[in-house]
């Protein structure tokens, strides 16, 4: 900017600082008058030259005239000596103290033409300063490929704002350091649309732009929504590259390689640890909430996330770590997409596919609970929820153990209602769950019937609507009949 400072040390014009104001102003033009009321006429930051022909030295209106320039914000008042009055009036001395405007003196020899001609050489070199500033910046703008993080800084110091760029829910994708903590860019920031995702240019500031100012940020704005398409279309491919690496590991785009997909997954990720053993976590849900949870960042061996390419209402597909922290952390990102999940037993990395195998044959044999079964999205583990079938495959021996997962509580408790609910069960499913003989068989009412089953699947986790856990209260209550020890009268002695 051309400032006041500026034109006083511009040789040969001899202009003396008699009062200072408030800083050093800016100067935007050179007004010369004899009027005792210009301010209406003014626009702010002109130097008003005057000689005073219309005052006496001791006039009191010096100090209306020096305040209605005051009130139009002028930078200066420039006096000319030796015309009207051989030295500047003490009462304008006193008056531009007063109202903090600065007061220089302008000479005899110096005209007030020459004055002009010097402002307007210092307007004509800061237009050019700021030209080589703004075609500096478009230059950093759109060549060396900036992220929008230098792009919002460029503009920032270009333009002298507090710049940032929001996504659509309000968080901060990159700002400048009065944005950059969050700050409320206050009521009359300008919002620029920088893409169709919502996400928006925030221009922080009170003072008009200028033209050139306006025409940066509209070309920062234009880059900004290159660099956010071109950074969206990157993020694009590298998720589609790691999804087709997950359909790999998980058999669904053939046989899966030797090494189990290490080596190409080290192609992606040099850097990647490769756990043991995994497990493949299936996910259902509406489209919108299986978009979102498909682009949520990632990274890391979260990126082995990959959409579902057949039917069965399998949404989409996940292979994680057997690890308890992993888990939790995928888990809890489906749900927070509002999508359902049913985790697979585990499986070495090369066998994912039987992980992924167990966890669409517990889809398929239960409806996606999205589709009405539940108000909110549900977890199922495989391994955990069907411990007798489990136990079957992996050909435990532990029956006690199936017993206590199956049964709960009442696998262990000796009180006579326990009992009582533990041979409920077992009339219950020896008639084929059907209500009426059972509550016949055991003497009760029906209401009493309901009540016992109630407290049976509230203490097992179980529901005698549900065909695979009516089987796995059915074997448990077989085992343990099985396996109890017989209470054998006492032996009496003998003579």
């Amino acid at each position: 900017m051309a400032r006041l400072s500026h034109l006083l040390s511009t040789p040969g014009l001899g202009l003396r600082l008699v009062q200072a104001g408030a800083g050093d102003p800016d100067l935007s033009w050179v007004s010369t008058t004899e009027l005792l009321d210009l301010g209406a006429y003014l626009d702010g930051g002109e130097l008003v030259l005057t000689t005073g022909l219309a005052l006496e030295e001791d006039d009191p209106r010096w100090h209306d005239f020096v305040a209605s320039l005051g009130r139009a914000r002028v930078a200066a008042i420039g006096f000319g000596v030796g015309v009207a009055h051989a030295r500047i009036p003490r009462p304008l001395v006193a008056a531009a103290s007063a109202y903090r405007v600065a007061l220089i003196e302008v000479p005899p020899p110096t005209p007030f033409i020459a004055v002009s001609k010097a402002v307007a050489a210092l307007l004509e070199a800061d237009e050019l300063s700021a030209a080589h500033r703004a075609l500096q910046a478009h230059r950093e703008l759109f060549v060396g490929g900036q992220n929008p993080a230098a792009t919002i800084a460029t503009l920032a110091q270009a333009t002298g704002r507090r710049i940032a760029a929001l996504r659509a829910d309000g968080s901060l994708l990159a700002g400048s350091s009065g944005l950059a903590g969050g700050s409320d860019p206050g009521a009359h920031a300008e919002r620029i649309p920088l893409d169709t995702a919502g996400t928006v240019l925030v221009v922080a500031g009170d003072d008009p732009l200028s033209p050139d100012a306006r025409a940066l940020l509209a070309a920062g704005a234009m880059a900004l929504g290159i660099e956010l398409r071109s950074a969206g279309g990157e993020q694009d491919r590298e998720r589609e590259r790691w999804e087709r690496l997950t359909a790999l590991l998980l058999g669904r785009a053939g046989a899966a390689p030797a090494d189990g997909g290490v080596a190409s997954a080290r192609v992606l990720d040099p850097s990647m640890r490769f756990p043991g053993q995994v497990r493949a976590i299936a996910v259902a849900g509406g489209a919108e909430a299986l978009s979102d949870w498909r682009r949520s960042p990632r990274t890391g061996l979260e990126r082995l996330v990959a959409t579902n390419d057949g039917d069965g209402g399998i949404g989409g597909w996940q292979l994680c770590p057997d690890d308890e922290a992993a888990l939790g952390t995928a888990v809890n990102a489906a749900v927070s997409a509002g999508l359902d999940a049913v985790v697979g037993r585990p499986a070495p990395l090369a066998r994912a596919a039987t992980s992924a195998r167990s966890a669409a044959a517990a889809f398929a044999a239960r409806p996606p609970f999205a589709s009405g079964e539940a108000p909110a999205p549900r977890v199922r583990w495989v391994d955990r929820e069907e411990p007798v079938f489990e136990a079957v495959l992996a050909g435990s021996a532990d029956l006690a153990g199936i017993v206590a997962a199956v049964l709960g509580p009442l696998a262990t408790a000796v009180d006579a209602e326990a009992q009582e609910l533990r041979r409920t069960a077992r009339v219950l499913l020896a008639h084929h769950g059907q209500r009426q003989p059972a509550a016949a068989e055991l003497r009760i009412h029906r209401n009493t019937l309901r009540d016992r089953l109630a407290r049976i699947e509230q203490l097992t986790g179980r529901s005698f609507g549900d065909a695979d856990d009516r089987s796995e209260l059915w074997f448990a209550l077989r085992i343990e009949a099985l396996t109890r020890e017989p209470s054998l009268p006492p032996i009496e002695p003998t003579e």
